[in-house]
């Protein structure tokens, strides 16, 4: 009897410790974050997953414009390397992109010109957290889609469709949870 209890004591002593030790583990590392982000005029959400401490993957979709001056469109996947800290991040997304401006040549005038397509998009910035680690948080960055795909040249009614490369810049500012 008494070898029972001693035994049912220990076991309950490390399922404890054990417990404890995983609640301790679990309010140290956030895993889920996400954010509304704003740019020069319009917005996107963004969703970050943390696979280790340094390296996350995660989704975005954001929507962009100048008025008619300039649009800009992405759907897409991302991952980000956090090489000093977990505030520094560098990283690269792939996904569909679009985006279209006006332009001004000197043989046609004003052009209107399109580009649709698979983007790489190179980006950095910051991720700063807002009182204690892990609630609200900051992200100021910025990010270059390069977009590969249909490039449309239109001016004075006439549209050249072609095989292009485009590339955009993205300066933006977001506000966020963790979770």
């Amino acid at each position: 009897m008494k070898k029972g209890l001693i035994f049912m004591f220990l076991a309950i002593l490390i399922a404890g410790a054990v417990f404890a030790q995983n609640n301790a583990k679990k309010e140290e590392q956030i895993k889920n974050w996400i954010s509304g982000e704003a740019s020069i005029i319009g917005g996107g959400v963004r969703y970050e997953r943390m696979l280790s401490e340094n390296l996350s993957i995660g989704a975005n979709v954001y929507y962009s414009t100048l008025f008619f001056f300039w649009n800009e469109m992405e759907a897409g996947v991302s991952a980000r390397f956090y090489p000093f800290s977990s505030s520094f991040f560098v990283g690269a997304g792939v996904g569909f992109h679009w985006h279209s401006g006006l332009g001004l040549s000197s043989t046609t005038g004003i052009t209107a010109k399109s580009i649709v397509g698979v983007a790489i998009s190179p980006e950095l910035g910051w991720k700063i957290d807002v009182g204690k680690p892990g609630g609200f948080f900051i992200q100021p960055g910025v990010k270059v889609p390069i977009t590969i795909g249909s490039n449309s040249i239109s001016y004075w009614g006439y549209v050249d469709k072609k095989f292009g490369v485009g590339v955009g810049v993205v300066p933006y500012f977001g506000l966020g949870l963790a979770f």
